[in-house]
């Protein structure tokens, strides 16, 4: 008999103070999970918190900014701590770049998005292969930045190209204890990051309105697809990288929208 994915679950979410990581956290625990909000945000990740325990269910909120070492094993010791161990670690936390040509890219501000999105998604990989318990899944939150390049996010882009390259490298480490990782590469997603006021409320999953066609999508669509590959429905997945972008990279567009 079905019952819910992640019942007896422990579950991490980091960047789960807004958007994505906010409609993931409160699916996973509609879904049965036990879940640790990380976010550099702590009255973020504290909201979160509160809209699960709305709900019923168990979370608890932790200041981490995933560019530290110390951080990223903070938010992992916790969820031991807490709550027994770990099933599932979302990685999503990030950061984008103030939009501009390569031409007007700073090295400082480079080396700060490379600092957070790949070595401070590193680190929490890291500390997921060795802790995940086996069954266990890790989800990688990287872009279509991730796939082909961006001119007016040259940084970003480099970083979440790294993603899906750490992703498929690290496959064979995760699958040795028992466990899979893969990223989701979102498209448009109208959340803060992207200059839209992302919406607290999550949906039935089964009532989910679909995107327009090469449109935006919300938070929770992606979130949707973070929570498939972080529960054993999709035990046949490792090292994938899936898009998540209501078919934006399928085809070229119409010629009439191209002349």
């Amino acid at each position: 008999m079905s019952r819910a994915p992640f019942n007896d679950k422990v579950a991490i979410v980091t960047g789960g103070g807004s958007g994505i990581g906010r409609a993931a956290s409160q699916r996973l625990a509609v879904e049965g999970a036990q879940v640790v909000v990380a976010d550099i945000d702590l009255p973020g990740a504290e909201r979160t918190v509160e809209l699960i325990a709305a709900r019923g269910g168990q979370a608890v909120a932790i200041r981490a900014d995933i560019a530290s070492e110390q951080d990223n094993q903070a938010i992992f010791d916790l969820a031991e701590e807490r709550f027994g161990g770990i099933d599932a670690a979302f990685l999503n936390a990030g950061m984008i770049q103030p939009y501009g040509p390569l031409e007007a890219l700073a090295l400082e501000t480079f080396d700060r998005i490379i600092a957070v999105n790949l070595r401070g998604t590193y680190l929490g990989v890291q500390q997921a292969r060795a802790r995940l318990r086996p069954g266990g899944s890790c989800v990688v939150t990287a872009s279509l930045s991730g796939v082909i390049g961006f001119a007016e996010g040259p940084a970003y882009a480099v970083s979440k190209h790294g993603l899906v390259g750490l992703v498929r490298s690290a496959a064979s480490a995760f699958a040795e204890r028992g466990t899979r990782i893969n990223a989701i590469c979102p498209g448009m997603v109208l959340t803060g990051m992207t200059g839209t006021v992302g919406l607290e409320a999550i949906d039935d999953p089964d009532e989910v309105a679909d995107p327009a066609y090469r449109g935006a999508l919300s938070a929770q669509q992606i979130a949707e697809v973070a929570l498939f590959l972080l529960s054993r429905r999709s035990a046949g997945i490792n090292g994938q990288a899936q898009n998540i972008d209501a078919a934006l990279l399928s085809a070229f567009p119409p010629l009439a929208d191209m002349l």
